[in-house]
């Protein structure tokens, strides 16, 4: 039986605790931090502290930042006090500063597991899953909700892009978003429909209104979709089949829109295929160049990888990290390219070996012909550092090449930097740890060879986002 993956970013939502509300927001007025040495600043809260991680649960966040140093954060908000419900809170940053936090969402039901993407111009958006409380008559309602606020404005316009009764396999849900370089909006979706997962898109023009759902694979049980776009608005889509579609196992497969307008292509299967009695294909990754060819990696025995080389050819799968140990688990698996195709590939891989019982950092690096460096441990394996929550940000030129991730037994974030072919040592660019080591988060963005941002989860005594600036 081949090694089950270890997903960081879990959701069991379910189980209701008693709990303190929400405190003060961040004060405006908290003067900035001071630089921590090594080109990060040092950690600020950007949110208000809200109640804690419920046992098993880990609230998310996602960040993106642009080459003028403009930034967009969101997170999840529980509280308990009156049964359960959830809100996505937002900060914004300008010039250096984050502004004070605000929830854009509503506050009964549950809005969950946020997305955020910022455009060239200044375009911002954040995506969120919606569903009915608990407590209302059956049948509850999920919905695809997306804010937008265009360049110059100072309006959020929230939209619901489709909406399906809550059912389908127990995951979390995202609505992966981008935004070109003229401030188009992409969305994508998976969304249950009484009988499968189905992947769906919807496009913003700049100052126009959002496209109808396009179904990107008609008939298919299309499960964790992610997405990318080029500055020219290329899109591309990777999704893999559930393992519940009986009778055609699972694999990872790939679409694609040329431009804004484009056509959306039929699905091309990138991967192996797996029997669900074997194993399966799972948490898909794609990346796309400036002249949208794709890079796709995935789960399945180890971390696989394939690389676009023209519009009709791709390399064969590669594993590319591996198991170091029998009974090893993964976890927390990310990929970044810049528009030339060269990408990274990272995750950290727990060790079950008696003796070791922790999780590393693996990275390897990939050429735009498909050819993978051989895997590379970024954690110290002699002194002993629990490492989860990794994140890879590589800017659009290539200057910056970032891997990030908690140090959950120190209680450290730490990122590593690619220098000249090298990877640096790891800096420590804040504190603060999750209730346990799976509920570690966080986000890592570079938008140019000079700036980047770092997010990431603070859960003692409650939970609240910090934050960390590299460059202006």
């Amino acid at each position: 039986m081949k090694t089950q993956i270890r997903l960081t970013y879990c959701a069991a939502l379910l189980l209701a605790i008693t709990t303190a509300g929400l405190a003060q927001t961040a004060s405006k007025k908290t003067p900035p931090p001071a630089p921590t040495g090594n080109g990060w600043s040092g950690a600020s809260a950007i949110s208000p502290l809200c109640q804690p991680d419920p046992t098993r649960g880990s609230q998310l966040n996602d960040m993106a930042v642009n080459a003028s140093g403009a930034a967009i954060a969101a997170w999840d908000q529980y509280t308990y006090n009156f049964g359960f419900n959830a809100s996505i809170g937002v900060a914004t940053q300008s010039g250096g500063k984050w502004a004070a936090p605000f929830t854009i969402t509503g506050i009964n039901g549950s809005s969950l597991s946020p997305r955020v993407a910022i455009g060239a111009d200044g375009t911002m958006a954040v995506s969120w899953t919606y569903q009915d409380p608990a407590t209302q008559p059956t049948p509850q309602q999920q919905k695809i909700q997306v804010a937008v606020k265009p360049a110059g404005s100072t309006t959020w316009t929230t939209t619901t892009l489709a909406q399906g009764i809550v059912g389908g396999v127990a995951i979390t849900q995202l609505v992966p978003i981008a935004v070109d370089a003229n401030g188009n909006v992409t969305a994508v979706w998976s969304l249950w429909n009484g009988a499968i997962h189905v992947v769906q898109s919807a496009t913003l023009p700049k100052g126009g209104s959002w496209t109808a759902p396009v179904t990107l694979a008609p008939g298919l049980d299309g499960m964790y979709p992610c997405l990318a776009l080029n500055a020219r608005g290329d899109a591309a889509v990777a999704y893999t089949i559930s393992a519940y579609a009986y009778g055609t196992g699972t694999s990872a497969q790939y679409v694609y829109r040329p431009g804004l307008n484009g056509p959306w292509t039929s699905p091309v299967i990138v991967s192996e295929i797996l029997s669900s009695s074997i194993g399966y294909v799972s948490s898909p990754l794609v990346a796309l160049d400036a002249n949208g060819l794709a890079t796709v990696a995935y789960f399945s025995y180890g971390v696989e990888a394939v690389r676009q080389l023209s519009a009709g050819t791709w390399t064969m799968p590669q594993v590319v990290l591996a198991s170091p140990a029998s009974g090893s688990s993964f976890g927390s698996i990310d990929l970044g390219a810049d528009q030339n195709g060269n990408a990274v590939l990272a995750c950290y891989i727990f060790d079950a070996t008696i003796g070791v019982d922790r999780a590393s950092v693996y990275v390897s690096i990939g050429t735009p012909a498909g050819a993978w460096s051989p895997q590379q441990r970024l954690t110290d394996p002699t002194v002993p550092i629990d490492a989860y929550a990794t994140r890879v940000a590589v800017s659009p030129d290539g200057g910056l090449v970032l891997v990030g991730w908690i140090d959950h037994y120190h209680g450290n974030v730490q990122v590593s930097k690619l220098v000249h072919g090298v990877w640096g040592g790891a800096n420590t660019i804040g504190r603060g740890t999750a209730f346990s080591s799976f509920q570690e988060i966080l986000t890592l963005d570079a938008a140019s060879s000079t700036i980047a941002r770092a997010i990431w989860k603070n859960a003692r005594g409650g939970t609240q986002t910090m934050s960390s600036s590299f460059g202006k």
